[in-house]
């Protein structure tokens, strides 16, 4: 059904992790708590992706770390050395007039097997700090295939800081993106003419107490997959409803997505013929000035990649690849559809080790995504990762301009990969 590498697709396998692999890890996500301190618990292994990304990206000074031992470990006396250097962590803080609202305790896999109490230990540690919340946060890779994988967690971690509030207003929370919308999104003008009076998304806000006006909102409106279940679990303990508006990149789709917040908020959704005919313009136009490039999506940068590589082949662009490591319901209608009309596509793996059998294409490729232009050594790499707070026509627009602009240039990768500060 697929011209692949892999005999079936979306295959279980060991994972390779590419120099181009990753973006937002889950210390990193855990942060845009405003006012948040985090101990990292771990062996000293697990602790150094997230060091060195703090460190390079400015963050160190809001995280600390305590490394454990075998004899620790072994010894039974993990929660002991937990408690005794949150002591010696916030004393040093209080000092510095430092003292977080929120102190977030990291633990790895191995918490998993020494079968913390963590309800009752964060319990424990509230009465012991009054005046501070304390959390829970795992970088727990061995959960990657469960119902609640890391990066699910730490969102719902993200949220459940809030506390209910029954003074409402007609704001409207943007959940499961890590990094804001453009500015430049029409979203912003449509759901204000919806009636909503704020648009609010976590990186807005540098204060805690500021923070809590996003308990206030009427709605959340879910962007990406991985924020339904924070979503579900506001809507149990602060009473706020979501709406699912996954991010699209299909005009239809888009329209569809704006439709159902109408629908949600009780309104007549407005005029939105203007903005979808320049975005139809914009692929046209697309389409024209890469003169049947061969194009690689790439997951880790779209994050439902047969809805975008659809988009694209509905609009006459050549995709040829599509690298996906699994597939997420969401994206299963845009999957067949693709395979039904393209049967000659390729897809890959990004972390399947067999990818690192691949020779590098031959052709002048273009590559949507960091992952994807490594691994198949395309000379254009757009310069995108994590979907980079692109939504609605004005999110395809602006991805589309970066397709035009990539392909004038040979990429330097290390570069933009550097610029990320993407650490294995």
């Amino acid at each position: 059904m697929s011209c692949s590498l892999i005999d079936n697709v979306f295959e279980t396998s060991l994972h390779y992790s590419s120099p181009a692999h990753g973006s937002w890890g889950v210390l990193k996500a855990a942060q845009l708590i405003p006012e948040s301190y985090f101990l990292f618990v771990s062996p000293a292994a697990c602790g150094r992706h997230g060091a060195l990304g703090a460190r390079m990206d400015g963050r160190k000074e809001r995280v600390s770390y305590l490394f454990l031992t075998e004899q620790s470990i072994v010894s039974g006396d993990y929660e002991q050395m937990l408690k005794d250097a949150l002591e010696e962590l916030l004393s040093f803080l209080k000092k510095r007039n430092r003292v977080p609202r929120v102190m977030g305790i990291f633990v790895s896999c191995i918490d998993d097997l020494l079968g913390t109490d963590h309800e009752a230990l964060m319990a424990e540690l509230c009465d012991m700090y009054p005046g501070i919340k304390f959390i829970d946060c795992h970088m727990n890779p061995t959960s990657t295939d469960t119902g609640v994988p890391p990066v699910v967690n730490v969102q719902n971690k993200l949220y459940s800081v809030l506390e209910r509030n029954d003074d409402r207003d007609k704001g409207i929370n943007i959940i499961g993106n890590l990094q804001e919308i453009s500015k430049n999104s029409e979203l912003f003008e449509v759901l204000l003419s919806m009636g909503a009076d704020e648009i609010r998304h976590i990186s807005d806000y540098k204060s805690f107490d500021n923070y809590q006006d996003m308990a206030k909102s009427a709605l959340n409106v879910v962007i990406a997959p991985s924020g339904e279940y924070a979503a579900r679990n506001m809507q149990k303990k602060l009473q706020i409803p979501y709406e699912k508006v996954l991010i699209a990149f299909r005009p239809e789709n888009i329209r569809a997505g704006y439709e159902k917040i109408a629908e949600k908020l009780g309104c007549e959704c407005p005029e939105l013929e203007s903005y979808e005919s320049r975005a139809r313009k914009e692929l046209e136009l697309t389409r024209n000035y890469l003169e049947n490039m061969p194009i690689i999506v790439d997951q880790e940068a779209i994050t439902r990649p047969f809805e975008f590589a659809r988009c694209l082949l509905e609009a006459g662009l050549n995709v040829r690849r599509i690298y996906s490591q699994l597939l997420i319901p969401s994206d299963k209608e845009n999957y067949e559809w693709v395979m039904e009309n393209y049967p000659e596509m390729e897809i890959r793996q990004p972390l399947n080790p067999k990818v690192t059998e691949e020779e590098h294409v031959s052709e002048d490729y273009l590559a949507v995504g960091y992952s994807a232009g490594y691994i198949s050594g395309a000379k254009h790499v757009v310069d995108i990762g994590g979907q980079n707070g692109l939504f609605g026509y004005n999110g395809l627009i602006e991805l589309l301009k970066k397709m035009r602009e990539t392909k004038d240039e040979i990429t330097d990768l290390k570069k933009i990969l550097d610029d990320a500060i993407i650490i294995v």
